[in-house]
């Protein structure tokens, strides 16, 4: 009992530490743009996975969902930027358990975003991380001095990387069409009570969620999934807003901010569809890989223009068939006389 006493309080006594240790410094890396290796216990350390575990702890001791998910990803951050210290320093054995590391931070950012009720704030700042992520991998595979055997746990992480991306744009789109469909149904409640202030300033509100979704549409990726679910809700959208401009309550001065309104829903439909041509862009051959396929299918004339010029040259006793007798008959009338005096002989 003593034993366990003892390990109880070495316990509580790391876990304070912990929390002490890492709490000034995760407000502080938040305010960065980039998180760069401190080269304090790395992956080639045998420390490494204490720290770890620590960090994991000042995770789930969070007291907000959006105080956990901002950690997640600053952690993910780290073990981004350790793999890239390791690589430089030629350790891919410690870069391996870096990117792991981080592979495995960025499910559970999936997972606190999908389960969780996260903030559109938090959301968003934690999906501008993760667009440097993937813009920081996508250099490292492509930098000529990478070694083979590492890219594909470069190529695995990147994967990650814009699953986490796209599911953290989808929630921001989410809870941008939310609130933007709060400030419709404020709209409507505000017609039916008469209040044409209250109207117009609803409207305002409503105009600036929509240009943020427009905004969100044009620059983040988004599944097929997420594209539906907004076109579903811009249809929504604009459903309302032209029963309201046909309202025989709605004030005349309200109606062009209702125009106004729909006119940006419309804007919305052709940024989804924009979005949607984009997606299906990279199912098209490559344009560099198109030559090596075109030569034997698509330019079947110029194959055979090619074999016949040749033909002369490479003299093919078969080849001769065809081209011989427009050739070769200005000979074969003299051959004719050989014939009789041939026959001549023989008789």
């Amino acid at each position: 009992m003593k034993q366990m006493k003892k390990e109880a309080i070495v316990l509580g006594v790391m876990v304070v530490f912990a929390i002490a240790f890492f709490a000034p410094v995760i407000p502080a890396a938040a305010e960065e743009e980039s998180i760069q290796y401190d080269g304090w216990v790395g992956p080639d350390s045998a420390l490494y996975g204490l720290k770890i575990a620590f960090e994991n702890i000042y995770e789930a001791v969070s007291f907000s969902v959006d105080a956990k998910l901002a950690k997640q990803a600053i952690n993910a951050e780290k073990r981004l930027a350790e793999a890239e210290a390791m690589m430089e320093k030629g350790k891919p054995e410690a870069a391996q358990k870096a990117l792991e590391r981080y592979m495995i931070k960025v499910a559970a950012i999936n997972r606190t975003v999908c389960e969780d009720n996260c903030s559109e704030t938090s959301l968003q700042n934690v999906q501008q991380r993760m667009y440097r992520h993937r813009i920081t991998l996508q250099a490292l595979i492509e930098d000529p001095k990478m070694p083979e055997e590492a890219k594909p746990a470069l190529e695995m992480a990147l994967n990650r990387s814009r699953v986490a991306e796209m599911v953290l744009s989808e929630r921001v789109l989410k809870s941008q069409m939310m609130h933007a469909e709060d400030e419709l149904a404020e709209i409507k409640r505000m017609v039916e009570a008469g209040d044409s202030e209250a109207v117009e300033e609803a409207m305002e509100m409503y105009m600036a969620k929509m240009r943020e979704i427009n905004e969100t549409i044009e620059r983040v990726s988004l599944s097929e999934k997420g594209l539906q679910h907004a076109q579903e809700m811009i249809t929504r959208h604009k459903t309302v807003l032209q029963a309201l401009i046909e309202d025989p309550k709605m004030p005349e001065e309200a109606k062009p901010a209702l125009q106004r309104a729909l006119n940006n829903s419309k804007i919305a439909e052709n940024a989804i569809e924009r979005a949607e041509e984009k997606m299906m862009r990279p199912e098209s051959p490559p344009a560099e890989e198109r030559p090596e396929v075109s030569p034997a299918k698509e330019r079947p004339t110029e194959m055979h223009e090619n074999v016949s010029e040749e033909r002369p040259t490479e003299a093919p006793a078969e080849g001769r068939s065809e081209e011989v007798p427009a050739k070769g008959r200005p000979e074969e009338v003299p051959a004719g006389k050989v014939s009789e005096g041939g026959g001549k002989g023989d008789r």
